[in-house]
C-alpha cells in the first residue's frame, strides 16, 4: 500500500506538488513509532511555466516506507529508570539539564541504520548547543528531527546539506547564541550548493509553530560591527527546497535571503510557505538570483533597522542574476519601514534574462513607503513582465505603485483587480501611482495596462503623477482607472 501511494504523479500546481514532496517523506513514519528504510532516491521537484504560473512535476518517485522499531532490543525497561527510558527512544521529555550523547543510535544513524533521527542524540545543552546540532546535521540522516526541551536551542551559526529534511517541532526555539555572530556575513543557518533540502516546522492543532530568532538589538548595538548581512536563514545557489511552518525574526539581517555562490548560479525550484518573516533587520525576505520562486502564505512585517527595510525585495546584485517565473500568492507585507514588495533590477540590463514576477492575491498595508515599488536600471533597464493582480494597498505611506526608470518596452506591467485605498494620504509628493521615466535617454514610459483598478482616495488631488525630464512622452499606457472619492465613480486615464 505505502509503495503504492508512492507512485508517479501528474503535474500538479507547486502547492500540490511541494505538500506531497513533504507529506509522502514524512508520513512514512510517525514520531517515536517507526523508523524509516530507503526503497529508492529522495523524491525532487521540477517546476516549469505554464500560462504564466509555476507548475511542478514530481519525479524520482519511489521514497520511503516505515519499518517499526522493536525498542525492546535497544532498552530494556527493567534496566533503565523511566526518565533515561524516554530520552533514549528520542522522546527528550521536557529536560533542564545537559544531555549526553547517546552513542549507540548516533552510531546506528552513521552507519545506516536509521534514517530518521532526534538532535538530542547528539546532545543538548541549554547554554550552547552548535556542536551538537551541526554534528546532528553533518551526519546526513535524511531526517532530523529538533526535538522540543525546556528551555530552547541556543547555537552559534550552523551549516546545511544536501539531501535533508530538517524538522522542528511544535514549539520548538532554535535562538541565535548571544555574543556570537560577530563576523560580518554569519547567518544562524546556510545552505551552499545543496540540493533537496526541506527545512520545516512541525505544525499540530494550530499550536505555537516553531520559531527561528536571533538578537536584532544586540547586532544593531555598539558592541558588533555593522552589517546588513547576518542572515537567519541563507540560501546560495540551491535547488528542490521547501521552506514552511516557521516564524523567523529578529535576524542581523533578512529573515531569508536567496543569494549566490562565486559561479552566480541561480536558487532554483524553492517553495517558501507559511513562514512569518518579523522585525528583521534589513528585510523580510531578499531575493537575489532566483528561477522558479512559490513564495506563498507568507507574512512579512514590522522590518526594521537599515534600508531598504522592505517586506519582500528583489534585487539582483550582477547582470546574470536571475528573476525568473517568481510568483507570490496569499502573502501579506504589513508595517515595513520600507516597501511593501519592491523589485529593483539596478544591476541588470538590457542584456539580462528577461525577468517574470507575479503578485497573485497579495496585500500590503500600512508600510511607511511604497505598496509596490519596481525601480529599474537607470542607463539600460532590462525586459519582462510584472503581473499584479487581486492586489490590495490600504495605507501606505507612500504610493500604492511607485514605477521607475522603466519605458515602455523594458518591463511590461500589468495591472488586473487591483485597489489601492488611501495611498499617500499625508505624503506630498507621492500620488497613489507614480511614474518616473528614463533621465539617461529619450524613451517613452509606459507599457502598463490598467484591469480593474479602483483607486480610493478622498484628497483633493490627482491619482497620477508622471516625470518625464527628457520629454519622451508617453507610450501604451492601456486602460483607466476607477477613482472613488467623495462618494462617487469616475474614470480615470493619465
Amino acid at each position: 500500500m505505502a509503495e503504492r501511494r508512492l507512485q508517479q504523479t501528474r503535474v500538479r500546481q507547486p502547492e500540490a506538488c511541494a505538500a506531497q514532496w513533504f507529506t509522502r517523506r514524512s508520513s512514512a513514519v510517525s514520531r517515536g513509532e517507526g523508523d524509516l528504510r530507503r526503497r529508492g532516491p529522495i523524491r525532487r521537484i521540477r517546476f516549469a511555466e505554464h500560462s504564466n504560473l509555476l507548475q511542478c512535476q514530481s519525479i524520482a518517485i519511489q521514497g520511503f516506507v516505515p519499518m517499526k522499531i522493536h525498542r525492546s532490543r535497544f532498552l530494556p525497561a527493567f534496566v533503565l529508570s523511566f526518565s533515561l527510558l524516554v530520552f533514549c527512544a528520542g522522546h527528550a521529555a521536557e529536560p533542564s539539564n545537559v544531555i549526553a550523547a547517546n552513542a549507540e543510535r548516533v552510531a546506528e544513524v552513521l552507519e545506516g541504520e536509521r534514517l530518521e533521527a532526534f538532535a538530542s542524540w547528539w546532545g543538548f545543552d541549554p547554554n550552547d548547543s552548535t556542536a551538537y546540532l551541526q554534528r546532528a546535521i553533518d551526519s546526513k540522516v535524511p531526517r532530523l528531527i529538533i526535538d522540543r526541551q525546556s528551555s530552547p536551542w541556543v547555537t552559534g551559526p550552523l551549516s546545511g546539506v544536501s539531501g535533508q529534511e530538517i524538522i522542528l517541532q511544535q514549539g520548538v526555539e532554535l535562538v541565535a547564541l548571544k555574543g556570537a555572530y560577530r563576523p560580518k556575513g554569519d547567518c544562524l543557518l546556510s545552505y551552499r550548493e545543496c540540493r533537496d533540502i526541506i527545512l520545516r516546522g512541525e505544525l499540530k492543532d494550530a499550536g505555537k509553530s516553531a520559531r527561528i530568532r536571533m538578537r536584532k538589538q544586540d547586532y544593531q548595538s555598539g558592541d558588533y560591527d555593522r552589517s546588513e548581512w547576518r542572515h537567519a536563514l541563507a540560501l546560495y545557489d540551491c535547488e528542490n527546497v521547501l521552506i514552511q511552518d516557521l516564524t523567523i525574526e529578529q535576524s542581523g539581517g533578512d529573515g531569508i535571503y536567496l543569494g549566490t555562490t562565486a559561479q552566480r548560479r541561480a536558487n532554483r525550484n524553492i517553495v517558501i510557505r507559511r513562514v512569518d518573516c518579523n522585525d528583521n533587520h534589513r528585510q523580510g525576505i531578499s531575493v537575489i538570483s532566483a528561477e522558479n520562486l512559490l513564495i506563498e502564505d507568507c507574512r512579512l512585517r514590522n522590518t526594521d533597522g537599515t534600508a531598504p527595510q522592505a517586506g519582500i525585495d528583489f534585487e539582483p546584485n550582477h547582470a546574470e542574476d536571475l528573476l525568473v517565473n517568481c510568483v507570490l500568492r496569499d502573502c501579506i507585507a504589513e508595517n515595513n519601514t520600507g516597501t511593501g514588495y519592491q523589485i529593483c533590477p539596478q544591476f541588470m540590463s538590457g542584456a539580462s534574462r528577461p525577468i517574470s514576477i507575479v503578485l497573485e492575491n497579495c496585500i500590503s498595508r500600512d508600510n511607511k513607503q511604497h505598496a509596490i515599488h519596481l525601480c529599474s536600471a537607470p542607463k539600460d533597464p532590462p525586459s519582462g513582465s510584472l503581473h499584479v493582480k487581486g492586489f490590495l494597498a490600504e495605507r501606505d505611506a507612500m504610493a500604492g505603485i511607485s514605477v521607475q526608470f522603466n519605458p515602455w518596452d523594458a518591463i511590461r506591467i500589468e495591472l488586473e483587480d487591483t485597489t489601492f485605498r488611501d495611498c499617500a494620504a499625508k505624503d506630498n509628493f507621492f500620488p497613489p501611482i507614480y511614474l518616473q521615466g528614463l533621465e539617461s535617454e529619450a524613451r517613452p514610459t509606459g507599457g502598463i495596462r490598467f484591469t480593474n483598478v479602483i483607486v480610493k482616495d478622498e484628497l483633493d488631488r490627482s491619482i497620477f503623477k508622471i516625470v518625464d525630464r527628457t520629454n519622451a512622452g508617453l507610450k501604451e499606457l492601456e486602460g483607466e482607472v476607477m477613482l472613488e472619492r467623495g462618494g462617487k465613480r469616475s474614470a480615470v486615464r493619465p
